[in-house]
């Protein structure tokens, strides 16, 4: 994800984490909120819960490589939130829990 993609400041998380609309499967929460600026903004949280630094930075590169295929629409600002389950799945079955998710929300065309 190049930089002007990426949520990165603490205000940001937490305007989207406080006043974004939320969905969740048993994988992913993925809240969204109207973004501030004219491109789409993404942000991902792996906690300690999910498991060591490798584990958590293994979740964070597929979501990003997924995001990265995705065609995501304009001016909307999102947090993905990894759950301890994110960790043990292949990445076909995080595929197609985040599409879904971002289909869900509209994030992307369906």
């Amino acid at each position: 994800m190049i930089r002007e993609t990426r949520l990165r400041r603490r205000e940001d998380f937490q305007r989207v984490l406080s006043a974004g609309r939320s969905k969740s499967d048993s994988l992913l929460i993925l809240k969204t909120a109207p973004g501030s600026t004219e491109s789409s903004r993404i942000g991902i949280v792996t906690s300690k819960k999910l498991g060591c630094a490798v584990v958590r930075n293994r979740v964070r590169r597929r979501l990003r490589e997924i995001l990265r295929k995705a065609e995501i629409k304009n001016s909307i600002d999102a947090v993905f939130i990894a759950r301890s389950s994110a960790a043990s799945v292949p990445f076909a079955e995080l595929e197609a829990s985040a599409c879904n998710l971002m289909k869900r929300v509209g994030l992307v065309s369906s």
